[in-house]
């Protein structure tokens, strides 16, 4: 029996989060949150394989919450979606291993997709194969 990959998504906006537990919550074991605190414990809980993140929230930057995250799950992979972020600010966060991928706002289903198999492959080098 294969297990499902688990991913964790923090954003502000809960239509986001809902769209995508539909579009996705059948293939993946899916976690959301709309709360930092929330988010932070869930991650300890689940540790999931994948974790996405909205750059742009009122109470914190998706970068910071990554870089949160890479300290309690390191074996995941981290994806940022964002709307709006410098170019430049992306490639630092990228270049930390803060970030692996990134994915503009609004995304499509296929993108969304594709990144998902991606991010699967690199949290699979990154704890060591499956």
């Amino acid at each position: 029996m294969t297990t499902r990959r688990s991913i964790f998504y923090l954003d502000d906006d809960p239509a986001q989060l809902e769209v995508f537990r539909e579009m996705f919550g059948s293939g993946y074991d899916v976690h959301t949150s709309t709360s930092l605190d929330d988010a932070l414990l869930a991650l300890a809980e689940c540790s999931p394989e994948i974790i996405i993140s909205d750059q742009s929230m009122p109470w914190v930057k998706g970068t910071e919450f990554l870089r949160a995250a890479a300290q309690v799950c390191p074996g995941s992979a981290r994806v940022l979606l964002t709307g709006h972020a410098s170019l430049g600010d992306l490639l630092a966060d990228v270049a930390s291993g803060t970030v692996h991928l990134f994915i503009s706002k609004p995304w499509r289903e296929a993108e969304m997709r594709d990144a998902l198999e991606r991010a699967g492959a690199l949290a699979d080098s990154l704890r060591g194969a499956r």
